[in-house]
This record gives structure tokens, sequence and C-alpha cells, in this order.
């Protein structure tokens, strides 16, 4: 990496590979638009190449080669493949930027570490979750913190919006995972840990803003297995946890909300008299207006984000939305009136729902003020400061 403040006119590389979500790839687009806003520029890599014509391959390589990248960026491990016996970007001399907005562990194994241990300047992480964070750092030298952001247009700027009645009292914006089907073939197939697993199930379910890890080491610390710098505790223990949680906690949520109009967004639906079902909408075009016609947005969090902020927080604040969401300590470096917007149990859920149903002017406050706080600080534009400016101080 060149010494010295970032370069006005840096070369950066970006791999977007085949996407499970597709959120990850816009999360990818989000920040080449803000590289490019920031005057640097940039050039695509993706797994599309793979079917690339012999002299497609021929002239991109020279144009590869000819762009002279200061730095590659990519989501979670998805560029680290072996090609032609070497990993790609270090054979080529280029630091890679890791984002890690979910869990590291989950896309790690041994040859990535012992690569990443002997090849440490070449590898640069920036983690969303203090916990995992804290994971990291003690296997590589290169871990930083980073939170998600909001993506804005010119037309969302703060107090630009149209206003817009609001049509909803409560919406969530998510999925539902098969958690019956996951279980299922986590049992067939005689996962060690299934006892475990179902037992943290439970207790998550009971307690669902307990730590974790906290909880493990506390419950099954003393046992051999229990190793988190091993990637196979995450593969076997912790993925089907967060996996299964999921669809098991915000299906009881939900369920849970009888009494207020509850509009659900995603796939999927359920007997459920409360709830209405929408299909999926539109991120750019059709997710703001839904943020910004609901009285009180919530959101779920997965098992796994521990001491994190889902990108959801973010895009809802932006668009101008009140959300409410569960709590942990890096909410408090966003928003120092975290108490406000937070929950724990159902109980506590209706209870915040409804109080902001009763108090339409404090919840235009505090809308306003999560909105500020987003744009001001916590933009896409943010971000890429933040990075270049932790790699070139």
């Amino acid at each position: 990496m060149r010494p010295g403040p970032p370069d006005p006119s840096m070369h950066i590389c970006l791999y977007k590979h085949d996407p499970k979500v597709e959120v990850t790839l816009r999360i990818l687009g989000a920040y080449q638009k803000a590289f490019e806003k920031a005057g640097h520029r940039t050039l695509v890599l993706d797994h599309k190449m793979a079917g690339f014509t012999p002299e497609e391959a021929r002239l991109f390589a020279r144009r590869f080669v000819e762009f002279k990248a200061d730095f590659a960026l990519c989501y979670g491990f998805s560029a680290m493949p072996r090609i032609n016996g070497g990993f790609f970007f270090r054979k080529h001399n280029i630091p890679l930027i890791m984002l890690c907005f979910e869990n590291p562990f989950f896309g790690l194994n041994r040859e990535l570490i012992d690569e990443i241990q002997a090849h440490p300047d070449h590898y640069h992480f920036f983690i969303w979750d203090t916990c995992y964070l804290d994971l990291l750092r003690k296997l590589f030298r290169n871990c930083h913190p980073i939170a998600h952001a909001a993506q804005t247009a010119s037309s969302h700027e703060e107090g630009e919006e149209t206003p817009l009645p609001l049509e909803k009292q409560v919406s969530f914006v998510g999925h539902i995972p098969d958690f019956m089907s996951m279980r299922k073939e986590r049992l067939e197939t005689g996962n060690p840990l299934n006892g475990m697993i179902d037992e943290i199930l439970g207790k998550k379910m009971m307690s669902p803003g307990e730590n974790l890890f906290d909880l493990i080491r506390t419950e099954y610390g003393s046992r051999p297995e229990i190793d988190f710098l091993d990637p196979s505790l995450h593969k076997n223990l912790i993925y089907p946890v967060y996996a299964e949680g999921l669809g098991m906690y915000r299906l009881m949520l939900l369920n849970g909300l009888e009494g207020f109009d509850l509009h659900y967004y995603g796939e999927g639906s359920w007997n459920a008299a409360h709830i209405a079902f929408h299909p999926s909408v539109d991120y750019v075009d059709e997710l703001p207006r839904v943020y910004r016609t609901t009285a009180v947005n919530i959101d779920i969090p997965p098992f796994q984000s521990v001491d994190s902020i889902d990108n959801r927080f973010f895009d809802a604040a932006a668009a101008g939305g009140l959300l409410l969401t569960r709590d942990s300590r890096s909410l408090g470096s966003i928003y120092p009136e975290r108490s406000s917007i937070v929950y724990d149990t159902v109980d506590d859920l209706k209870e915040r729902i409804q109080y902001f149903l009763d108090h339409p002017a404090e919840r235009e406050r505090v809308a306003a003020q999560l909105q500020s706080c987003v744009i001001q600080h916590h933009t896409y534009d943010h971000r890429v400061s933040y990075i270049l400016n932790t790699l070139c101080p």
C-alpha cells in the first residue's frame, strides 16, 4: 500500500462474486459508487469472467495489468480462490480488503488462515461486529471495525424528501427462513453438536438479547470442541443457531404482535390474521417509501449479530423512517439515545410500538434525529473515507 494520505486518483479493483443473497452485491455496488464519487478509478472483476472467450480473457487481462490497482476490495473471502496454484491478488502484489458483514469464520478454512498469516501485509479486514473483530484479531494482523452504511442520492438528502402520509402502523422487511427443513436436514446428517444446538436455540429464544458467545462459554466452555478460533465450530454450531434461530425468532416475534396493523414484506406467508403479506420490494425504488410511510418499522437481527447493527437500521433511518431494533453496545456509539428505540422481548416491543403510535410528535422527532445522524455520519461516502484513511494514514 502506498505510504502517506490517500491519493486523490487511486485505482481500486472490486471483485463481485456469485452471491447467495443479492444484498452483498448491493453493498459492493454502493462502495464502487462512493469510491468513484470521491474521485477514484474502479475496475470490476466478477465471477462471470469464467465464461470469457480466450480473446475476451486476453483483452481483459491486458486492461487489468494496465489498470495498476492500488488495492482490491471484496465481500468476505470471495476473492481468495486459488488460480493457477496461487492467490490471484497477492500474486499480482495487490493488497486485498475484505468487508465482513457476516460471520467471517463461515468462509475460513485452514488453507486461507495459513495464507493470510504467511502474508499478513496483503490482507486487511473490516468487520461489522466487535465480537467477531476481537476473535479475528487473535488470528490476523490487520483487522479494523466498520459498520453498515446508508446509500443516499441527491433526492434523498436530509430535509429534501417530499412528505408522505403514513399508510401503515407497523412493517417488517425481511424473510423467514425455513427453519423446520433446516433442522430436519441437520438431524438427518448427524451433526455431533445437535444436542447443544437445540439447547442454545431454546435459551436464545427465551433471552434473545444475551450475548451468544457468552452463553456458549458459560454453559459449554469446558468442552474441548468449544474453540471460537476454529472455523469448524462456527460451521457446525454457530451457523445452525444463526440460520434456524433467525426463522424461529422472527416468526415468534411477528406472531406475537397481534392487535397491530402489521405488514410483512418478503418471501412466503403463513396463517396469521393480523399480518398483511406483501412480496419483496425493490431495494432502491420501493423500500424507502415503505420505511417512510410506516409509523413504526421493526428490525429483528439474527442471533449471529452479537454486537453490531443491522443494515436495516441505516436504510430505514436514511429514508426518514423510525425503526425499533435489538440493543447492542455498537448502537450506542451511533445513536446515544438508543434506549428509546430498542427492545428485548415481545412484550417490550409491543410497548415501544404502542408508545410511538400514541405519541406521533415524539415519533417524528426520533425519526428526524436518526435520519440526521445517519446522513451526516454513516453513508458509504463516510465509509470509503474511513477505509482509505485507515490504510493510508
